[in-house]
């Protein structure tokens, strides 16, 4: 859906960028080999972009126009499919590059954030939209069908069983395994980038904890926000789902060290002093 992408490409970004981090580690002091890294994981982000997750998106675009702008448009106009493929590739880049940045400066639960924050947006999106017809909107089949507040039985066998269901299906075959394959081979150095290639096991088990990740603390945030405008309104719910973020996102929470095993599983169990925020130290503290 084109209110979705540009979060999902940024996340994607963001993703193999933190792919590569234990090899960026590895390459400290190397500023060559860590050039390499990242011009050559860009380079691997990209074409994951341009030759599956933007082409896929102008089908779903040119062929259920509705249904891919969440039904605001009857229509996608020629110009508005240009700027939304351009979109996608500056979404992709800036996830990485500052992604990229943020772990070469050393601080990876800032590079985790912009990983877990995009796919909160994801969701969120998804699941409340702009007028709490998010996940309605993705289970209709025509603009009339999200009228109602929730779909009923009828309505989701409908869906399941229409071309818009089966086109998402045989794309998800393509496409997440696709993505899951890259951020392995970010991870193991499988690019031929410079650098020590690791286990194959280790960056699977790499995607399946970050998958963990995105379908736990980032679903649930994106849950609970929706759950708060409903029942409470925009600003007391809004408050009250700011609190919970920021406890959630704190640097010292559960998830923050989670995640920092996952991006440098070698240089976390004991908890050491946080380095300067100018440091330009890969370590797993910050």
């Amino acid at each position: 859906m084109l209110q979705i992408d540009p979060f999902w490409s940024y996340g994607i970004g963001a993703g193999c960028a933190l792919a590569t981090a234990a090899r960026l580690r590895d390459a400290h002091g190397d500023g060559t080999r860590r050039e390499a890294i990242r011009d050559r994981g860009l380079l691997a982000t990209l074409l994951f972009m341009g030759m599956l997750f933007i082409p896929m998106g102008m089908w779903l675009a040119t062929r259920f126009p509705g249904w891919e702008t969440m039904y605001a448009w009857r229509a996608v106009p020629p110009w508005a499919l240009a700027a939304f493929s351009a979109g996608l590739v500056v979404c992709a880049t800036a996830g990485y590059l500052l992604t990229h940045r943020l772990l070469v400066r050393g601080k990876p639960w800032g590079a985790c954030l912009q990983f877990v924050a995009a796919y909160v947006f994801v969701f969120c999106t998804l699941i409340h939209g702009w007028d709490g017809t998010g996940l309605r909107r993705f289970l209709a089949t025509a603009p009339a069908a999200f009228t109602s507040p929730t779909p009923t039985t009828a309505e989701l066998i409908q869906w399941l069983r229409s071309p818009i269901a089966e086109t998402l299906f045989w794309m998800g075959l393509v496409l997440i395994p696709a993505l899951l394959a890259v951020n392995v081979r970010l991870r193991t150095g499988g690019t031929g980038a410079p650098g020590t290639r690791g286990a194959p096991l280790d960056g699977l088990d790499m995607v399946l904890r970050a998958t963990m990740v995105i379908l736990g603390p980032c679903l649930a945030l994106a849950v609970s926000a929706s759950l708060a405008v409903t029942v409470f309104g925009p600003l007391l719910g809004g408050a009250a789902w700011t609190a919970l973020a920021v406890a959630v996102l704190h640097p010292r929470s559960a998830l923050a060290a989670v995640c920092r095993r996952i991006v440098l599983p070698a240089a976390c169990p004991p908890r050491r002093a946080e380095p300067s925020a100018g440091g330009q130290h890969l370590h797993a503290g910050q």
